[in-house]
Formats: C-alpha cells, sequence, structure tokens
C-alpha cells in the first residue's frame, strides 16, 4: 500500500465514494491504461495515499467499477428468475433490470466494449462470476419458458448474446448523440423506454414457440 494509513472516520468514507465516482468517469472516458491514478485522485479531491487506502490498486479500483454494476444486476435478474410469474413476463423484466442499471452508470457501456474488444484480460475469476449470474438468471428463464411450452429451443448464450450487445451499444449511442444535439440520421435521439419496449418485443419474438 502506498503512502500513510488512514482510519476509517466518516469524511474517509465520503472519500472512497468520492474515488469510486471520480474513477468510473476518468476509465468510462479514458482506456485503463489511458486512466491515470493522478487524475482520478484529483477529480475526487483526495491525494493518492487515499485511493491506494481505499482500493489498494488501479488495477483493484477499476474491477470494483465493474463489480458495482454485475453485483446490481445479478442480485436483481436471480431475484427476477426465482420469483413469481411467466416467462415471458421475466424476460421483460430481466432486459428492463439490466437498461436500468447499466444506464444509471453511463461509464459502463464504454468500459464494458472496450474489454470485450481487449478479450477481456482484465476480467479475473471473481468478476467473471458476477457476469455469468446475469447470464445464469436468464438461462432460467428461457429454462422455464421452455418447461411451460412459450419459449421454442433456443441456446441461451446465443439468446444472452444477442440481448446484451444491443444495449451496450445503444447507451454508447445515446452518450455521442448528446454530445451532438442538432445531428439527424444516425444520430437522432431515442427515448430509453422506445428502446426498451423494443428490445422486450424483439426478445420475446426470438424466443417465442411457433403455435
Amino acid at each position: 500500500m502506498v503512502g500513510t494509513q488512514v482510519h476509517e472516520t466518516p469524511s474517509a468514507k465520503d472519500s472512497k465514494t468520492a474515488v469510486f465516482n471520480a474513477a468510473a468517469l476518468e476509465f468510462g472516458e479514458k482506456s485503463y491504461e489511458a486512466a491515470r491514478v493522478d487524475r482520478i485522485a484529483e477529480r475526487a479531491g483526495v491525494n493518492k495515499a487515499m485511493l491506494y487506502y481505499h482500493f489498494g490498486s488501479k488495477e483493484a479500483l477499476y474491477l470494483e467499477v465493474l463489480r458495482d454494476l454485475f453485483r446490481a444486476v445479478s442480485q436483481r435478474t436471480a431475484a427476477i428468475a426465482d420469483g413469481p410469474g411467466g416467462a415471458a413476463t421475466k424476460l421483460d423484466e430481466w432486459i428492463e433490470t439490466i437498461v436500468q442499471e447499466a444506464s444509471a452508470r453511463p461509464w459502463m457501456p464504454p468500459i464494458m466494449l472496450r474489454e470485450v474488444a481487449s478479450g477481456g484480460n482484465r476480467l479475473n475469476t471473481d468478476t467473471l462470476a458476477l457476469m455469468n449470474a446475469v447470464y445464469g438468471a436468464l438461462g432460467k428463464v428461457i429454462a422455464q419458458g421452455q418447461r411451460d411450452g412459450v419459449f421454442r429451443k433456443v441456446d441461451p448464450l446465443l439468446a444472452h448474446l444477442t440481448i446484451l450487445p444491443a444495449v451496450l451499444i445503444f447507451l454508447v449511442r445515446e452518450r455521442m448523440v448528446a454530445s451532438r444535439p442538432t445531428a439527424e440520421g444516425l444520430l437522432e435521439p431515442r427515448h430509453l423506454e422506445q428502446f426498451v419496449e423494443h428490445i422486450q418485443g424483439a426478445a420475446r419474438r426470438m424466443l417465442r414457440k411457433d403455435t
């Protein structure tokens, strides 16, 4: 650990939140390699000793930014998959949850797209386990729909890979649109609710069993 020892006080806890938020913005705007600890500390209004006290390293801080989303989504989607209701309703709720949690963290979609492009080299076992839990919840929903005779036989992973990239690309696109408010054509804005309804309908059609 770098720097002097810091005792956990209310102000130290506040500084941890500030460091996390600053890091999320930094990693969202830049690649992991281009992000700088100095800039994160400056944005958070703390010294580097406080940053290392809370998170230990740049890589650990980066992983915590990723896990923040995956923890929230995995808990909510597991509750959906294990809860009451039909498979089609659960599918809608699974998609809405993914979009809600990702849109609440605008730095996450660009980070994830960079991870995909780089082969996910920084995603360790614990982080991948949280990601896998989100996929596992969708697998349960699809299995329920197949048992109930409303979903056709389909590979859950391929269904997951059909839905999730669309969510990430839409949210990244909306960030780009926001920086060009007068653009037209491909850069015309779309409401989040409109996208959710569209992707829910597309997923239901993809999984629906022909009668």
